[in-house]
């Protein structure tokens, strides 16, 4: 279904609840580790616009809600580590500075993707959806849980390229530092991508037993 957004052609605006709520989802069992528990690094893209990043604890999710809707309203990407990043690095996260993962996830930017993703969500249905646009046509990304974090992170990698190639999504995404896009942010698309038909759209967040 298309956001209300597109129907009316009013522009879409940042939900700073659902950027909280997926904030949470993501950082919700790195509690589990007092030792390391790690932070998460948003970075925000736009088109001929510089490249701002911050580092944000768990605890301080108010704040990274606040600065990235604050960074969202100047028509940048939003986007996040989903892994745990060594609170000690200086600069932006890199694989070396990923302390393990607690999901395995996919991104679908065409239609193979996103039948790929379905069927996928038919073995196990997967914790979180994130829906990055319905016009031209449907972007998501699905997320799975893990039952225990993985601290081995090229066994990591490899699930995650093997998630990719079995189901025909984005096989860049396999690298323990990736940044995925923040739900509850608005999507920008660049002067290309206009060209081809994308518009403006908030990225929604749907969460399994919510």
């Amino acid at each position: 279904m298309k956001n209300i957004e597109n129907i009316t052609g009013s522009q879409p605006c940042a939900d700073p609840a659902v950027i909280a709520q997926f904030f949470s989802e993501v950082t919700q069992e790195w509690h589990k580790y007092p030792d390391q528990v790690g932070v998460f690094e948003i970075r925000c893209l736009g088109e001929n616009l510089r490249t701002p990043s911050q580092l944000f604890a768990p605890s301080a999710i108010d704040d990274a809600v606040d600065w990235a809707v604050r960074m969202n309203e100047t028509e940048r990407n939003i986007y996040a580590t989903i892994n745990p990043v060594d609170s000690g690095i200086i600069g932006s996260a890199r694989d070396v500075d990923i302390l393990r993962a607690h999901f395995s996830f996919a991104d679908a930017d065409d239609a193979t993707g996103v039948a790929g993703l379905e069927r996928a969500a038919k073995f196990i249905a997967p914790d979180m959806t994130v829906i990055t646009g319905t016009v031209p046509h449907e972007r998501c990304h699905k997320y799975w849980r893990l039952i225990e974090a993985c601290t081995d992170m090229e066994l990591w990698r490899c699930k995650q390229s093997e998630i990719a190639k079995g189901f025909g999504t984005d096989q860049s995404v396999i690298n323990p530092a990736r940044i995925m896009r923040v739900a509850g942010t608005v999507n920008y698309p660049n002067r290309a991508k206009l060209g081809k038909g994308y518009i403006p759209e908030l990225v929604t967040l749907q969460v399994r037993n919510s």
